[in-house]
């Protein structure tokens, strides 16, 4: 893969795109497969503020990505020692063209979305399209300038990794804002239950795509597991592994309340939200160093 160099600048950009694409996902998926389950059950007084919290979720992450694409820009291209100078200009114009296509995506998104704030409506479609599109511009292009039979199968795993992940933790901390806020009201423990309901299904999909593909990728990059890896990249993805299933573990425990239709309340479960959005947090910083590390000496 190609990536921008610039030491922890380019850590601090990746962190910022990664935030923005999870962000922009979590809202997304919040609206279209969470919401229209907890309508049949809370009343639209109720959730109508979930609604514009996912949008402006997307929103604010789309603008991330922006920022990110665009400084990255002034940043130089990490590539592998040994090209031609015509193979670096050719790879580093591709990357800068990713770099543009996710913010100009991006910048749709922001418009599209930014409209059901209150200029309008932009049409459900295009609203879909463009946030899937910053997610996959820029690791499909990433790997353009791989070789080697397997890179279709790189660019498909990553871009699946990169979409469960967003789902399953953006939309994880939109439940958890609006668990919070539920905090103290009337009909509180029915605001709950209703959210984890709707976002069980979610999780129940996305957090096992996110280990598979995570899986993959490492295999993808690193070869088997008696290849020869870079340490630090070894490292980091084993503290990736580990932490994402103490992530699953909180899910999990979230889970169990509404298989055995356990009372829910904001006041019970608040806190272990906020402890799996933590780790969820931490999970995305060592995301955003792992993709500038070389996995092989």
């Amino acid at each position: 893969m190609i990536d921008s160099a610039g030491g922890w600048i380019a850590i601090a950009l990746r962190l910022a795109a990664v935030t923005g694409t999870t962000l922009a996902l979590g809202g997304w998926v919040f609206t279209r497969f969470v919401l229209p389950r907890i309508e049949r059950t809370v009343d639209a007084q109720s959730h109508k503020p979930w609604q514009a919290t996912a949008t402006h979720a997307v929103v604010i992450g789309a603008f991330l990505v922006i920022a990110s694409a665009l400084l990255r820009l002034a940043l130089p291209v990490a590539l592998p020692d040994g090209l031609d100078p015509g193979a670096r200009a050719q790879l580093q114009a591709l990357w800068r063209t990713a770099l543009l296509a996710q913010a100009g995506a991006a910048t749709a998104a922001a418009l599209t979305w930014g409209t059901a704030v209150g200029w309008g409506r932009a049409p459900q479609l295009s609203r879909d399209a463009f946030v899937a599109a910053l997610a996959v511009i820029a690791p499909a292009l990433a790997h353009a300038g791989a070789s080697g039979e397997l890179r279709v199968i790189a660019v498909l795993v990553d871009v699946a990794h990169g979409l469960a992940a967003g789902a399953w933790v953006g939309a994880l901390a939109l439940v958890t804002v609006a668990v919070t806020r539920a905090r103290g009201q009337e009909n509180g423990a029915a605001q709950a239950a209703a959210l984890f309901a709707a976002f069980h299904p979610v999780a129940l999909i996305a957090a096992p795509t996110v280990f598979v593909t995570g899986l993959a990728t490492a295999w993808l990059r690193m070869g088997a597991p008696e290849g020869i890896a870079n340490s630090t990249y070894s490292g980091l993805f084993v503290a990736k592994l580990l932490l994402a299933g103490v992530v699953g573990y909180f899910g999990a425990t979230h889970s169990k309340l509404v298989t055995k239709r356990a009372v829910v309340t904001p006041e019970a479960v608040w806190r272990t939200l906020l402890g799996e959005c933590a780790f969820a947090l931490i999970v995305l910083i060592v995301t955003a160093i792992l993709l500038g590390t070389p996995p092989i000496d």
